[in-house]
């Protein structure tokens, strides 16, 4: 029964453009944004690792993708590749210092390091835009001889789901592994995990890692698609400042229930259905509700799930 069921979704999934042409750009954020908040709840739902940074991973693979298409005048693949590579080892650099803290120490840590990071973009205009962005022509999207024109809403909708269903395989398939009972246990006791055997510094670390990678590749895609990047996407706690903001990942996650597969994608879910309410009567308010969520669910983020 359940197979019937996730057969039915990438079904109706697969078939929304014809069905229901209105959605498909609210869809795409809900893809993008909704594997965001599944990379942190790698992180957080299955690790017990509260970031306060993950939007560094989401930006380095936008920016990634970005440069190599600038600079290097890369394939669709290729600037792919580029943005997942640099999430990957900007996740790998981070994570190698800041896993070895822990509680508090490591959410400050994350935290800081997303700040530094916003700042070094901004400083660095020429290569990040600034807080202006920068605009660029995204290559065609090669499949099976054809080049499809990322322009195409369609083409953009078909990215954001390939993404979406590769991160939840992964993030299920982690799940039921040997490796997924292993970050839990690290999760629930790490003083146990280490009396049995466990390297708690590797697993923290492979975690963070994949975290950020599932990210890059989220920040990536939306690249891509939107063909512009700019150096907001770096500010942690954008959902409150910004003038129409992204989903928050981590009241996402809270939300639809941190170590769950599919709880993510409705935190994020719930999370633009909100937006678009609030900011059609009061734009100010959607940030209110976000301090609001912050509040009630705090209790839940400060302790492990």
């Amino acid at each position: 029964m359940r197979r019937w069921a996730v057969v039915l979704a990438v079904l109706g999934a697969g078939l929304l453009p014809w069905l229901w042409s209105d959605a498909v750009f609210w869809t795409i954020n809900l893809f993008l944004w909704g594997l965001m908040a599944l990379s942190l709840n790698v992180l957080y739902g299955y690790t017990g690792l509260l970031s306060l940074g993950q939007g560094v991973y989401f930006a380095l693979g936008a920016y990634g993708a970005a440069w190599a298409v600038i600079f290097a005048k890369a394939s669709f693949w290729g600037a792919l590749g580029a943005g997942l590579l640099c999430a990957f080892l900007g996740a790998f650099l981070v994570g190698w210092v800041s896993v070895r803290a822990a509680g508090y120490g490591f959410v400050v840590m994350t935290l800081v390091t997303a700040l530094i990071c916003y700042l070094l973009a901004l400083g660095a205009d020429a290569l990040t835009g600034g807080e202006d962005g920068m605009a660029f022509r995204a290559p065609a999207v090669p499949v099976l001889g054809f080049a499809l024109p990322i322009q195409n809403l369609s083409v953009r909708y078909y990215l954001a789901l390939g993404a979406l269903l590769m991160g939840l395989g992964v993030v299920y398939l982690l799940s039921k592994s040997l490796l997924g009972l292993a970050l839990r246990a690290v999760r629930d006791d790490e003083i146990a995990a280490t009396a049995v055997g466990y390297n708690v510094f590797a697993i923290r670390l492979f975690s963070f890692v994949l975290a950020g990678s599932l990210a890059g590749l989220a920040g990536a895609v939306w690249a891509l698609s939107k063909e512009f990047v700019r150096a907001g996407l770096f500010q942690p706690f954008g959902a409150f400042i910004s003038a129409r903001p992204d989903p928050d990942p981590l009241v996402a996650v809270l939300l639809g229930g941190p170590g769950t597969l599919l709880g993510p994608l409705l935190g994020t879910a719930i999370l633009l259905g909100l937006r678009e309410l609030f900011i059609s009567i009061w734009p100010q308010g959607y940030a209110l509700a976000m301090g609001v969520a912050v509040i009630i669910l705090a209790r839940r983020a400060v302790m492990r799930p």
